[in-house]
């Protein structure tokens, strides 16, 4: 009996290690990662685009002091006195969110694209769903401001990244850093887990995300409960807007609901009928005035 259990507790361990490497190593498209839904961006952006990354860019390096990984970033310098930090998603890279990395350029604004932790060239093994991210954020802060020292900063992720940047707000932030702007945030780890657990398995998987989380507290370093942007909003001081698209299906529209009403800060919110992290290529207009009225308002 002994060793049927044994057996059996050895057999639960490798599905659950299985589950964490399937949804946490580097390349993971558990949640769809890699998989950008196929938008065609509003006249004159592509090219916009184009003209950015023709830009020079600095390459900037940090390492990581939750684990010590070599991670890289490129700056845009426009001799601006604001700095945008662009924080990307889950199983993607910097490249992701080149339009609004433009999007911030145009504006005149110095820009800095990272690559996470095990995303692009960037070191690292696991996906942290932002908190590991939120972390290594901190040090990209620093690292600005150990180059501009008076410069203010904005924070700007997209779905991961904008899980990120909520995040990052439950650390003492230093007074550079003035406002956020999330573009298609989860709630949690565990509550986007348990969205596609249910609508690509259709099983609540309550048990067995709580038993990944665990391994990933072992092999990761972090359980889930660290990814709770929900109660780092609670800290929240700093302006944040907040925008979704109401046909997101990668991270539903109710998460927004949900975020809005968390913590006593300064905040707008924006809403389109894109999908993930698409409303500015289908309504780019609304997006950017959107943007530089917040920007106007709290910056």
């Amino acid at each position: 009996m002994i060793i049927i259990l044994l057996i059996l507790l050895l057999l639960v361990v490798l599905i659950l290690n299985a589950f964490f490497l399937y949804i946490q190593k580097r390349g993971s498209k558990a949640l769809g990662g890699g998989e950008a839904p196929k938008v065609k961006m509003d006249d004159g952006l592509v090219d916009k685009t184009n003209q950015f990354l023709k830009k020079s860019k600095q390459i900037w390096h940090i390492k990581s002091k939750f684990n010590g990984s070599k991670l890289i970033g490129w700056f845009t310098d426009n001799k601006s006195e604001t700095t945008v930090i662009l924080v990307h998603g889950f199983g993607v890279d910097h490249n992701s969110l080149n339009v609004h990395a433009q999007l911030f350029d145009s504006l005149g604004y110095n820009v800095l694209q990272i690559d996470d932790q095990a995303a692009g060239k960037s070191e690292g093994k696991y996906l942290g769903f932002g908190y590991i991210e939120s972390l290594d954020l901190l040090d990209w802060i620093q690292r600005v401001l150990s180059e501009r020292p008076n410069d203010k900063i904005i924070l700007y992720g997209a779905s991961m990244g904008a899980a990120t940047v909520m995040l990052v707000t439950q650390y003492h932030l230093p007074k550079n850093v003035k406002l956020i702007i999330e573009d298609s945030g989860y709630t949690s780890a565990y509550d986007i887990l348990s969205y596609h657990c249910q609508k690509r398995y259709h099983i609540k998987g309550k048990y067995l995300i709580k038993g990944i989380s665990l391994v990933s507290k072992l092999r990761a370093g972090f359980s889930y409960a660290k990814t709770d942007c929900t109660k780092a909003l609670a800290k929240n001081k700093l302006p944040i807007l907040f925008m979704h698209g109401h046909n997101d299906f990668t991270v539903p529209f109710t998460m927004r609901e949900k975020l809005l009403t968390c913590g006593k800060f300064p905040r707008m919110s924006y809403e389109s009928q894109g999908v993930h992290i698409r409303s500015y290529y289908m309504d780019s207009k609304k997006y950017q005035d959107t943007v530089e009225k917040f920007l106007k308002m709290y910056l």
